[in-house]
């Protein structure tokens, strides 16, 4: 990993006599625009080298979106005949009178001819122009429980909030199959299950990326460093390393150190930053839908920093901040399988790519349907900050790979959305456990050893816990009862972490507004987990929550003050106090169940 962060560095600091061919070319005005007018495009067919196709234009489709434009025309030449308009060309310029008009952006699927939507340059350029402002950090309230909830998911995206990805219906291809539409970009995989991706495929395609699949990765000295200039091959390269995840598309014009392309949203996600590579064409296959470009990335050359509706823009000689992830495998034959990759930083994306990886090389070892135990511990390193730790088990006939993935990339999502701008992951470590075994354990029955004790004395429980096969196990647990509590009835809550945090959920523990990172980790850090007992001592006495936390013993006059109208909102009433609670040693078994006794303390 350290080799491929000084490559990357390396490469960035060659950038000073990388050659990058900019323009003073003139753009065409759009109100000029004829329909009869010809002129010629800028794109790669193959390698590096820039060849140029032939335009008609058609004419100029006036407000196709808010203040939008789009110029339609009919492009001919070169490998067009052969390919028509292809996934990857977004971005291609396009020339009148040696002026820029735009980029090739848009085209109809199953079109006969080569018809396509070019983007006007102006539009391209001006949408970059605003400077972002300075926003104070949004309070937001969280609620760490929720991060178990993927087990209750039946896809993938819908965990992760993120709602422009369904109010962009232009980048939706499952519609609208005769209409023109976003030309879409090809999604380069190496590294990856086929299982995996035929998975994520579906998901992949609602965000106007075509899944190629089973390529590798290409080597680079086969390629010519050609310099980079309109119409050359540009990759977006969102896992590097032992994973490749690289979209390709093509750019359109260079201004100084400033990169426009695609001439439509690569994923729409606004500001962002998003390592941005030279790239090189392998050959275009031609397809009846749409034709798709098989490239290579190539070296690092800058970083993209906004992604909106008329293209995407970069800087040449920044470098994108990725997150290093080391994934560790234990698989059910006793081997140990790792993987290095870094991946990019981003609200959706890298939750997303998370849970993609993991899926991926769960699947490529274990199997996906049949008695399966899968365990997942995610650690995450915060500059400036202690360690996050989250842990879950999932044991199923159907499902466990799924619901691992979620469950890794769920702290990582849950981060990123908290509203923390100044949060920096520096490191993310998964480590997965399987077995080919269903190791699930309920809670049948506990006993207690006495009926009456006296403050700071033990009670001692046997707990039974049934295994999936029947078999029952006995484990014996000694409890000491406060030594500074008041006579009365006393109850023992015997539980999994689940069926507690399900229970605390219901009383709206656990839902707040932090105030700090440490406090958003130690939250994180304090949740219970599914393969661990705990005990907890009861009792049923007037108590309030606050900022999601139980605030047991409150003097009546605080209880009042909390509860009056100058503070609603603020407090929850409780009729029940924990005044102890324990975590027992972690089993290998997802346990399930809740039981409770009563003892009196004299």
């Amino acid at each position: 990993m350290k080799f491929r962060q000084y490559s990357h560095t390396l490469a960035l600091f060659s950038l000073v006599t990388l050659p990058l061919i900019g323009q003073s070319v003139e753009f065409y005005p759009l109100e000029s625009i004829q329909p009869g007018q010809t002129g010629y495009g800028k794109t790669v067919f193959e390698g590096t080298r820039v060849d140029t196709f032939q335009v008609e234009i058609l004419g100029v489709l006036k407000n196709v979106g808010p203040k939008q434009n789009m110029i339609l025309a009919r492009l001919s030449g070169g490998q067009i005949a052969r390919t028509g308009v292809f996934a990857g060309m977004s971005g291609s310029p396009v020339y009148i009178e040696d002026k820029l008009i735009g980029a090739v952006a848009y085209a109809f699927p199953f079109a006969k001819e080569p018809f396509a939507g070019i983007t006007p340059i102006r539009e391209m350029v001006d949408i970059f122009k605003e400077k972002p402002e300075t926003r104070p950090r949004l309070a937001r309230r969280v609620n760490p429980y929720k991060m178990y909830d993927v087990t209750q998911l039946p896809s993938f995206l819908s965990h992760f909030e993120l709602p422009q990805f369904f109010v962009e219906p232009s980048l939706t291809r499952r519609q609208d199959l005769g209409r023109l539409q976003p030309i879409a970009t090809p999604l380069s995989l190496s590294g990856l299950s086929p299982r995996s991706i035929q998975q994520f495929a579906s998901q992949l395609e609602l965000l106007g990326l075509v899944p190629v699949r089973g390529m590798g990765t290409a080597r680079m000295e086969a390629y010519e460093d050609a310099p980079l200039q309109a119409g050359s091959t540009i990759t977006v390269q969102l896992v590097r390393g032992d994973i490749d995840v690289s979209a390709s598309g093509t750019a359109t014009y260079i201004e100084g150190d400033r990169i426009y392309a695609f001439g439509h949203p690569f994923l729409s996600i606004g500001y962002t930053d998003l390592p941005l590579n030279k790239g090189a064409v392998l050959t275009i296959i031609p397809n009846l839908m749409t034709s798709e470009k098989i490239s290579a990335t190539l070296e690092l050359i800058g970083s993209i920093k906004q992604d909106r509706a008329t293209g995407i823009l970069g800087v040449a000689g920044e470098e994108a901040q990725l997150i290093p992830v080391r994934l560790r495998l234990h698989t059910s034959r006793n081997e140990v399988k790792e993987l290095n990759f870094e991946v990019v930083t981003d609200n959706f994306l890298t939750p997303f790519l998370i849970s993609f990886t993991v899926h991926s090389s769960i699947v490529s070892s274990e199997r996906s349907i049949g008695d399966q135990t899968i365990q997942v511990k995610c650690t995450i390193s915060i500059k400036g900050q202690s360690d996050i730790n989250f842990e879950s088990s999932v044991s199923d006939l159907v499902g466990s790979p799924v619901f691992a993935a979620l469950a890794a990339a769920s702290p990582v999502n849950f981060l990123l959305n908290s509203g923390f701008d100044e949060l920096v992951m520096e490191k993310i470590d998964v480590e997965i456990t399987a077995v080919e075994q269903t190791r699930e354990a309920t809670l049948e029955k506990i006993w207690q050893d006495r009926l009456e004790v006296d403050p700071g004395e033990e009670v001692h429980l046997t707990v039974f816990l049934r295994q999936s096969n029947g078999n029952t196990m006995v484990k014996k647990y000694p409890v000491k009862i406060p030594e500074e509590i008041s006579p009365g009835p006393l109850k023992i809550v015997v539980a999994d972490g689940m069926s507690l945090t399900r229970e605390d959920a219901e009383l709206g523990l656990g839902e707040f507004i932090p105030e700090s990172l440490q406090q958003l980790i130690e939250a994180i850090n304090n949740l219970k987990k599914n393969n661990r007992l705990y005990i907890r001592l009861v009792r049923e006495q007037a108590g309030a929550i606050i900022s999601g936390e139980r605030m047991p013993d409150l003097p009546p006059s605080l209880l009042a003050l909390y509860g009056s109208r100058k503070t609603a909102g603020e407090l929850k009433p409780m009729g029940e106090v924990i005044y102890v609670e324990h975590e027992l040693p972690a089993t290998e078994f997802v346990l399930n169940g809740r039981q409770e006794i009563s003892v009196n303390v004299r």
